[in-house]
């Protein structure tokens, strides 16, 4: 044994262990301390980081929590710095773009789970409101989701008339409207069903379908079809 070998830190063998494991048996076969362990192993390469990985599983409860968690909530746990939070963004952006990936290559509506998961990994656990607009071609598949708005969602900041152009141009034919309730509670306002009634009625003199509107949280969402509202 070298001398260079006796003071490896113990950590070293450990994360080659977690990283062996993952490859030949796949992430259900690691705890999910162990694969947030992983990652910061690859921001903080230096340093056993074992204790913080199970420090923010026990501050956001969950994995998915860990991933989605606010810039400024993360850089309240120690140790946790810019490089730690970009790794961290990078794999959720690479799950946005993954469930993205899905409903512009497939039916949104025969596929209206992945389409749930991506609009509540896509803005569910954002502090602010943000109204989306998805426009969907004649086979349902996503051409573009935009951000329509931003802030406090009412009618002086939804304009139908804009989302009208914007499907004349793209060459939607049918829409579906997302936005997402920041306390978590996803309850339509009145404000909510005002706007949708009126997006659905300047649609309507096109022709063009509004398939539903789904507000969102970090962990629910509703349906304003399910509800009985369009």
């Amino acid at each position: 044994m070298t001398e260079e070998t006796k003071e490896q830190p113990h950590y070293i063998g450990h994360r080659q262990r977690l990283r062996e494991k993952l490859l030949k048996n796949g992430s259900e076969s690691l705890a999910d301390y162990e694969l947030i362990e992983l990652l910061l192993s690859i921001a903080i390469p230096r340093r056993d980081v074992k204790p913080l990985a199970k420090e923010l599983l026990q501050h956001f409860k969950t994995f998915g929590g860990v991933i989605t968690a606010n810039q400024n909530d993360l850089k309240e746990i120690k140790g946790i710095g810019d490089t730690v939070i970009a790794t961290l963004k990078i794999i959720e952006a690479s799950q946005i773009k993954t469930l993205k990936d899905k409903i512009e290559n497939t039916s949104v509506i025969s596929n209206w789970t992945e389409l749930i998961n991506y609009c509540k990994l896509n803005i569910g656990s954002k502090d602010t409101e943000e109204f989306h607009i998805l426009y969907l071609n004649t086979k349902c598949h996503l051409i573009k989701d935009e951000t329509h708005s931003t802030g406090t969602i009412n009618s002086s900041s939804v304009y139908p008339r804009e989302i009208l152009k914007e499907v004349l141009q793209v060459g939607a034919t049918s829409i579906i409207i997302v936005h997402n309730h920041p306390t978590g509670d996803t309850t339509p306002s009145k404000a909510d069903i005002q706007i949708t009634r009126k997006i659905k009625e300047t649609l309507q003199t096109i022709d063009v379908n509004l398939h539903d509107h789904l507000i969102v949280s970090k962990g629910n969402y509703i349906s304003f079809k399910m509800l009985g509202l369009l």
